[in-house]
């Protein structure tokens, strides 16, 4: 049952079992914070950036078994065209190799975890795996995006800004949304909310939704960065 597709206890928005896994991601990004001297200066540093890469590779990886195991797997589930699976393999690189080059552009897409956590598309309770995968798969990319800032000092800047979005915009309109059209799916939700905020800009028709979508996007982005921006600014290197 544990590992069951069939919903037990209903994930509610912002309940207790939703709640939880935001206080758990908000206090390991104050942890990475506050420790961030003593993990920079740590000998095995190298080591536990291997153990976390690993962890987060199993873990996405166990949802293709998962999907397996419960008779629902399909090519849909292989393409890597979510944005937060995106965000999952390439945190992976990052950790395991310290890419700074890949970190510059998919850091801009990493409010992607954030809103995950705050606004999740699943409605799995504690009583099944894929609620503890969902969570923390997507909390380990936030994590080790942070971990990359605050312990090795990585600061993405205006150009990076700029490269990510037009490399994001190519992948959303060039790749993702060719393949939902063609497959029926809804990678990036470009074609319909799914139950997410982007509801607000739903029912105006379907070339309005898309054009809503990405400016949404661009609009996250930013607000995303800025906290970078302005550290940037305050201390004159940009």
């Amino acid at each position: 049952m544990f590992f069951s597709s069939e919903i037990g206890i209903e994930l509610g928005f912002f309940g207790p079992w939703h709640l939880l896994q935001i206080f758990i991601s908000a206090f390991v990004i104050f942890l990475i914070y506050y420790f961030r001297k003593q993990l920079r200066d740590f000998k095995h540093e190298k080591k536990f950036r291997y153990i976390v890469a690993g962890t987060l590779l199993v873990l996405e990886l166990s949802l293709h078994f998962w999907y397996i195991a419960n008779n629902d797997y399909h090519i849909a589930h292989i393409l890597p065209l979510n944005l937060c699976t995106i965000n999952i393999y390439a945190s992976i690189v990052i950790i395991f190799s310290k890419n700074k080059k890949l970190f510059n552009i998919v850091y801009f897409w990493g409010f992607g975890a954030l809103l995950s956590v705050l606004f999740p598309d699943m409605s799995y309770g504690p009583d099944r795996y894929r609620y503890y995968q969902f969570f923390y798969a997507h909390m380990m990319f936030l994590w080790i995006y942070m971990y990359m800032i605050f312990v090795h000092d990585y600061r993405p800047g205006l150009k990076d800004l700029k490269r990510s979005c037009i490399v994001l915009f190519v992948l959303a309109i060039g790749i993702a949304l060719p393949v939902n059209l063609l497959m029926g799916r809804n990678y990036m939700f470009l074609l319909e909310h799914g139950g997410t905020p982007l509801e607000i800009i739903h029912g105006y028709g379907a070339l309005s939704y898309l054009i809503g979508v990405i400016l949404v996007i661009f609009v996250i982005i930013i607000i995303w960065y800025s906290p970078i921006y302005w550290y940037l600014k305050k201390n004159k290197k940009i």
